[in-house]
């Protein structure tokens, strides 16, 4: 399994030190079959906008509006994995626990400087919600980013590197690139997602019916599938079905 880290801090120094740190832990993940990715910010303003890529973050920002506000606004936002704050210059342990307005189960409280066991430790934390929670998948182009739980998609299909994305509700997403990264993307614990064709994938639980070589979708689109392989498409989608 993968874990996305943030981390959002004010310190240069602190960052490179975590960086390091962090580099020495992602070889330790690779070694046990896990892989772990990180991004650094200095400001929340740069964080903001992918809030939602990530599976755990620590946090020290001391200024006025500290932590612990960046922090409420992420669960305002819907965060509901792990969210450390370091202290450093500011004590947030002894500013905010125990006042009830604070008090989030997701919140936890760190002090520089963090070591290698208060990483793991945290990581290990991170890879239990994860387990425990569905992720959404993270849909981008040139101009927007989308994030959307798995179901949430109807079917996907690529044509000359654009790949156009059917969501439910009326929803649409165009973006570029290959249909392998978008499979890809998807949680590896995740079922339901067939692959009927090279250039497209149906989400099982969204069809309605076979027509022809045709699976009718829940938004009434046809999606086709080659001919020859008619007997086996819709015995993946019946047995699929009957498990479920």
């Amino acid at each position: 399994m993968s874990i996305y880290l943030a981390l959002l801090d004010e310190n240069p120094a602190d960052r490179k030190q975590a960086e390091r740190l962090l580099f020495r832990e992602s070889s330790f993940r690779s070694e046990q079959g896990e892989a772990l990715y990180f991004d650094t910010y200095g400001n929340e303003d740069a964080f903001f906008p992918f809030m939602e890529k990530y599976d755990l973050i620590f946090i020290d920002i001391p200024e006025m509006r500290d932590g612990m506000m960046v922090a409420l606004d992420m669960i305002k936002r819907g965060c509901g994995y792990p969210v450390y704050l370091c202290s450093g210059a500011l004590d947030y342990e002894k500013k905010y626990l125990g006042d009830p307005r604070f008090d989030f189960e997701n919140i936890h409280y760190l002090s520089k400087p963090l070591k290698e066991k208060d990483y793991r430790s945290s990581i290990d934390l991170a890879l239990k919600y994860k387990k425990e929670h569905v992720k959404k998948v993270e849909l981008r182009n040139d101009t927007e980013t989308l994030y959307v739980v798995p179901e949430e998609i109807i079917y996907f299909a690529e044509n000359k590197g654009v790949i156009s994305i059917s969501l439910t509700n009326d929803r649409y997403f165009r973006t570029f690139g290959r249909l392998n990264d978008l499979i890809y993307s998807l949680p590896s614990d995740i079922s339901g997602f067939m692959q009927i064709s090279k250039s497209t994938v149906i989400n099982m639980r969204e069809v309605i019916s076979v027509s022809g070589n045709s699976f009718k979708m829940s938004n009434g689109a046809f999606v086709k599938f080659p001919l020859l392989s008619k007997p086996g498409m819709i015995k993946a989608w019946k047995e699929w079905v009957n498990r479920t």
